[in-house]
């Protein structure tokens, strides 16, 4: 049974960190989830349903259009979403006296450090005009919060700090499916495939790798724009044998699971997500300090972003380190279930940062 007053909202239904969070949230809940646009390819799992709305299959556009007459029926509802556009407009929406309830949105990407130029000038109008209606504002980590107030103090009182969740038993299950484990050895990346998750600087420290470790692959699950710029760099440093950009692959956690050892590259992130699902079926990861809350996770190696010197180094230590900290990465994943979530972002002062 769908809970009533509360509703879930995200941009689309792609798979992503902010529409898995929203996911998770909503099934947590057992409320609504209203989606603006249907994608057709890279969509999260399982997720169509009675308790899932689309607004548009044909674009993200019409759904922006279409959604206060889609919000119409959901207007004194307890509202939470991601992204700053959606969160901005939300926020607009209440401003004018549309909505009367509560909107709680959560931020998917530091904003004022991420973008520069006319881009950001644009998201700081959006924040203006819309985020002082927000009641709640979700942040990952600290860090992405004191980039927030810094840059918005007119949100004072408004802006919480609540760690991302991870649906832990899912990940076991997924895991878990007997399929025929491949005899390769490799380290194992995923993400969509845009310059800020550093794929090219994990090519690149893998090609000094490759000659001291002939045995192994490197395999990058995803798709996005850079995809012919990778190929282009793998043929480059001659290594098309030993490198696999492998797609979208719908259960990512057979590929982390198998692997030696699993790496998070990226140079910027709210929090990378996919760091949370490797560390829940492997015991060797290596992330850069890509985003607040990084350096202090138990039990993974912690590299410099945008360095390749770096990322050789970090890999070469996994690779020949023979010990794990399971134990220690376990209790800190337990503290990021989906209730214990749900539970922080729904209290009224959980964390918050006022100063």
């Amino acid at each position: 049974m769908i809970k009533e007053g509360l509703l879930v909202i995200s941009l689309s239904n792609s798979v992503g960190g902010a529409e898995q969070c929203l996911r998770l949230i909503a099934k947590e809940s057992k409320c609504l989830m209203l989606v603006l646009f249907k994608a057709k390819t890279n969509t999260l799992a399982n997720i169509d349903g009675n308790d899932v709305k689309y607004i548009s299959s044909v674009h993200l556009l019409f759904g922006f259009l279409m959604l206060p007459i889609a919000l119409y029926q959901y207007r004194r509802f307890t509202i939470i979403s991601s992204h700053s556009y959606l969160n901005a407009v939300l926020g607009i929406l209440k401003r004018v006296g549309y909505l009367k309830g509560k909107i709680i949105c959560r931020e998917s990407t530091s904003i004022f450090i991420r973008y520069k130029g006319f881009k950001r000038y644009i998201y700081a109008m959006l924040y203006r005009a819309g985020y002082p209606a927000i009641c709640r504002i979700i942040c990952q980590s600290y860090e992405m919060a004191d980039q927030l107030y810094a840059n918005a103090p007119y949100l004072k009182g408004k802006i919480r700090v609540v760690p991302n969740p991870l649906d832990f038993e899912k990940a076991m299950l997924m895991s878990g499916v007997n399929v025929p484990k491949s005899t390769a050895r490799y380290i194992c990346a995923a993400g969509r495939l845009i310059p800020i998750k550093g794929f090219d600087l994990l090519i690149k420290a893998f090609s000094v790798l490759a000659g001291k470790y002939p045995d192994y692959k490197l395999l990058i699950l995803g798709t996005g724009p850079m995809l012919p710029i990778l190929n282009a760099l793998i043929a480059e440093l001659m290594i098309s044998e030993k490198v696999c950009l492998l797609g979208y692959q719908s259960n990512p956690y057979l590929y982390f699971k198998a692997a030696e050892v699993c790496v998070v590259s990226s140079i910027l992130e709210g929090f990378p997500n996919v760091l949370l699902e490797m560390m829940a079926v492997n015991n060797s990861i290596v992330s850069t300090v890509c985003a607040g809350g990084i350096a202090e996770i138990p039990g993974i190696i912690k590299v410099q972003p945008r360095s390749v010197d770096a990322l050789i180094e970090g890999l070469n230590t996994a690779l020949e380190q023979k010990t794990s900290e399971r134990a220690k990465m376990d209790s800190y994943l337990q503290d990021r279930s989906p209730k214990i979530f749900l539970s922080k972002i729904m209290m009224e002062s959980e964390m918050s940062i006022s100063n």
